[in-house]
């Protein structure tokens, strides 16, 4: 019997721990979309572009024959809260309230942006997005 209790609270721990953990990187996803419109908004493209994927920021000046932090800014990113955030292992999505949805890759770094300004098609395929890598 103490050889199951034993096994069992570390197994409830665990538990707990992994339920909490979702909300956590929620909240770290939200903040990290919320930043990263802010800044756009705002003009500070070296904040944005802080907030990309190294890939992603590669494409952006490979596309946009410019540094990143001049390039970023003319992308259509209004400041807006994130009203939904969805996450799958190491890739997550948050979409604005003001329309548009972000993707999100979780880096040593922490959550960076994937791809931005994106838009679902209509004919049901993945989205469409302005930056992406």
């Amino acid at each position: 019997m103490r050889a199951a209790a034993t096994l069992l609270l570390p197994a409830l721990v665990a538990v707990a721990l992994t339920g909490c953990g979702t909300t956590g990187r929620e909240n770290d996803i939200r903040a990290v979309a919320e930043r990263f419109s802010a800044a756009v908004d705002a003009g500070d493209g070296a904040t944005a572009c802080a907030l990309l994927t190294a890939d992603t920021r590669e494409a952006l000046q490979s596309d946009e024959k410019k540094p990143c932090s001049e390039a970023i800014t003319d992308l259509d990113i209004p400041r807006s809260p994130v009203t939904k955030v969805s996450v799958e292992i190491t890739s997550a999505s948050a979409h604005y309230a003001a329309g548009g949805t972000l993707f999100l890759d979780e880096t040593t770094r922490g959550w960076r942006v994937s791809a931005a300004a994106c838009e679902p098609k209509p004919d049901g395929e993945p989205y469409d997005c302005e930056l992406e890598a």
